[in-house]
């Protein structure tokens, strides 16, 4: 059985540090896919290393996934992380109770997807932690004449690298000219799937058709996952969901919370120098 698509969102243009992105996540209508909350597609783009980036800022209750497509990219945090991934990598940071933390390329050329994961209620407050997820390290998985790189979940007992908070997934399919792909899912998980290149069919019968820079979401029903190829093309898919994030869910800026005087505790914890700052940290 696979699912019915609900509806395919164009992402929206927004400007973050020194450059812009295409923001697919939230969306009209929907905050949330499982406990993912966020979605920034950026480049891909040249970039001026030491220049370009985003710059010291806070989170707090959230996880922040980097996934890299093209570049290297490099993380700082003030609970003293640090790390650098290239293309097929990840940069995993748990904000938890609060961190600042910042992100810039390496590199001439930079290309990546950027997600939120909402933490769980009995955890928004938890220390802050730090994946580096090697692109050696997650299992590149062929079905169907696709290729899929599962970053976290799992997918017919392959297991992504990511330690994970949720009951989540996150994983990139690779799928040719004229070639499908289909994924079992638990009933119980919601999904989305945002379209990074080319164009595709989602869903049951004849699939809804969607393209480069847009999200499509799912009905909330029992089934799996499927996507063809619709294109002449590579179409380069990144699919994610999981369990329903555990609300309610207060968004302020770089803050996703469960009730508004976590937020204003984060506030004043970022203003006060509690999460600590990059400048505190050997770097």
């Amino acid at each position: 059985m696979t699912r019915s698509v609900e509806r395919v969102d164009d992402s929206q243009l927004a400007p973050v540090g020194s450059f812009t992105v295409r923001r697919a996540l939230p969306a009209r209508g929907r905050h949330s896919v499982g406990p993912w909350v966020f979605l920034d597609h950026f480049g891909p783009f040249k970039a001026t290393p030491g220049v370009d980036g985003v710059g010291a800022h806070p989170h707090a209750g959230i996880e922040t996934v980097t996934y890299i497509l093209a570049g290297r990219n490099e993380h700082r945090d003030s609970a003293g992380n640090h790390g650098i991934v290239g293309a097929g990598g990840a940069q995993w940071m748990t904000a938890g109770r609060g961190v600042v933390h910042s992100e810039h390329p390496l590199d001439t050329v930079q290309h990546g997807i950027q997600l939120w994961t909402s933490l769980p209620r009995a955890q928004k407050l938890m220390a802050p932690r730090y994946q580096r997820i090697e692109s050696a390290s997650i299992p590149a998985l062929q079905r169907d004449g696709a290729t899929i790189r599962l970053i976290a979940g799992e997918i017919d007992g392959a297991i992504g690298p990511a330690q994970t908070l949720m009951p989540l997934f996150l994983w990139h399919a690779s799928v040719p000219a004229g070639a499908s792909f289909e994924a079992p899912l638990d009933d119980a998980f919601e999904l989305g799937a945002y379209v990074i290149e080319g164009e595709g069919r989602f869903g049951a019968g004849d699939g809804a058709a969607a393209k480069q820079g847009q999200l499509v979401l799912f009905e909330n029903s029992p089934g799996g996952f499927r996507v063809r190829n619709a294109g002449p093309g590579p179409l380069e898919v990144l699919g994610f969901g999981g369990a329903p994030a555990e609300g309610p869910l207060v968004f302020h800026g770089p803050f996703v919370m469960n009730t508004v005087d976590q937020v204003r505790a984060a506030e004043v914890a970022y203003r006060t120098g509690r999460m600590g700052s990059l400048d505190s940290v050997a770097q």
